[in-house]
C-alpha cells in the first residue's frame, strides 16, 4: 500500500520522500481537493497526511472528501507549532492525528513503516 500525500510545498515533499525510500514506503501526492477521489481510486492508500498550514486543504473539506474517498485509511494532519487554527480545526473535524510539522517528521518513519501493514 501506499501512503497519499496531500502536500504541495516542494521542498517538503523531497524530505518526506526521503524518509520514504529510507523506510521502503512509497508516498505520492495531490495538489488539490479535486483530485482526491482519483488518487484514492487508484493507490488504495492506508494512510493519508494533510499540509493543513496550506489553505487548498482545509481540515473538514478535505476530510470529508478524504472519508468517502478512502474510508478506512488513517488521517493525519500537520502544520506549524505556531499555527494553532488549522491543527484545532483538524481536531474537531475528527482527524486521527494533528501533530506540529516537527512532530509530523520526528514520527514519520513508524507512521509510514505503519502504513507498510
Amino acid at each position: 500500500m501506499k501512503a497519499l500525500g496531500l502536500v504541495r510545498d516542494l521542498f517538503f515533499r523531497a524530505k518526506i520522500d526521503a524518509v520514504a525510500a529510507a523506510v521502503g514506503a512509497e508516498v505520492e501526492y495531490a495538489s488539490s481537493l479535486d483530485v482526491i477521489a482519483a488518487r484514492c481510486a487508484e493507490l488504495h492508500p492506508s494512510i493519508i497526511f494533510t499540509d493543513l498550514s496550506d489553505a487548498t486543504f482545509p481540515a473538514l473539506a478535505t476530510l470529508e472528501k478524504v472519508r468517502v474517498a478512502a474510508p478506512g485509511a488513517r488521517v493525519i494532519g500537520f502544520a506549524s507549532h505556531v499555527d494553532l487554527k488549522p491543527l484545532k480545526a483538524a481536531r474537531e473535524a475528527g482527524y486521527e492525528l494533528t501533530l506540529s510539522r516537527s512532530e509530523f517528521t520526528a514520527q514519520l518513519p513508524v507512521l509510514l513503516r505503519a502504513s507498510l501493514r
